[in-house]
């Protein structure tokens, strides 16, 4: 499990990248070289640019797949050109020893609805793959930023099983806070969803249901993530980040903390189940 986490440390460079809009200036010499993997089977290399977000408002807005556009320049001195999101399935991005360091896929998904059941979503998201394995993990940083001033939101996250074609919503980000429910009771939901067909799994999931319940662990993973925020702080002021640079910090072990604690789960389908 430890060596399949080391694509989460390639990827979180790249969670940052993607938690920037598209603004029409850039140092060309940072551009990434990427291939592009298109829906007709067709791939496109060039240098990734960047991305324009959807615009829109509540409610509306969430039904709108979250990039419309990728950016890129098919040398590093060209113009700019632009691909439609669908017409984008998924994107490589290499460092500069031509390495792929962080896989962008463009993911169909469902929700775990206020009844337990599965919808589907109505928009598609594009996310980095942070945990390749039997059931698979992809995710990314939300950042709210007015003028100059950022700050760490939530950190997305995305499971899949590796025979399914789209990924499951352990927690439906566009209903937080909207008659969410139990956010555990839907995370639950959502693996024994991914590892339905295992009958080891379902069991161990119904163990992990009762310990979501339990006071004690609910308290524990409060004062873990309390900590997690304290760290990120402190570190920032000693650092000298700034607001920023803490919440970008914050944002890392946020996303760490998140993709540690889903992949204790899948160990337990890894370790049980044959694909």
């Amino acid at each position: 499990m430890k060596t399949k986490f080391i694509l989460f440390l390639f990827c979180i460079n790249f969670v940052k990248f993607l938690s920037q809009p598209y603004y029409g200036k850039h140092n060309t010499k940072d551009l990434p070289k990427a291939d592009f993997i298109l829906a007709n089977g067709s791939t496109v290399t060039g240098f990734l640019v960047g991305f324009t977000y959807p615009n829109g408002t509540y409610p509306s807005f969430f039904n709108k797949d979250d990039i419309y556009n990728f950016i890129y320049k098919k040398t590093k001195t060209s113009k700019d050109e632009k691909f439609g999101a669908d017409e984008v399935k998924t994107v490589k991005i290499y460092d500069e020893q031509d390495d792929v360091q962080s896989l962008i896929e463009r993911l169909d998904m469902k929700y775990i609805d206020k009844n337990g059941q599965i919808n589907d979503k109505r928009k598609r998201s594009f996310e980095p793959l942070l945990y390749d394995g039997k059931i698979r993990i992809y995710g990314s940083n939300l950042k709210i930023c007015s003028g100059a001033v950022c700050n760490y939101v939530y950190s997305k996250l995305y499971i899949q099983n590796a025979k399914d074609d789209f990924a499951v919503m352990p927690v439906d980000f566009d209903k937080l806070g909207v008659f969410a429910g139990s956010l555990y009771d839907k995370m639950a939901e959502a693996f024994k969803y991914a590892g339905r067909d295992c009958p080891e799994f379902q069991k161990y999931m119904k163990s992990l249901e009762v310990k979501f319940e339990d006071k004690a662990f609910k308290k524990e993973m409060n004062a873990k993530f309390k900590d997690i925020r304290k760290k990120a702080y402190d570190e920032g002021k000693k650092q000298n980040l700034g607001h920023n640079g803490s919440q970008d910090l914050l944002g890392d072990y946020m996303l760490e903390a998140y993709v540690e604690f889903y992949g204790g789960i899948i160990r337990e389908y890894e370790k049980n189940c044959a694909y």
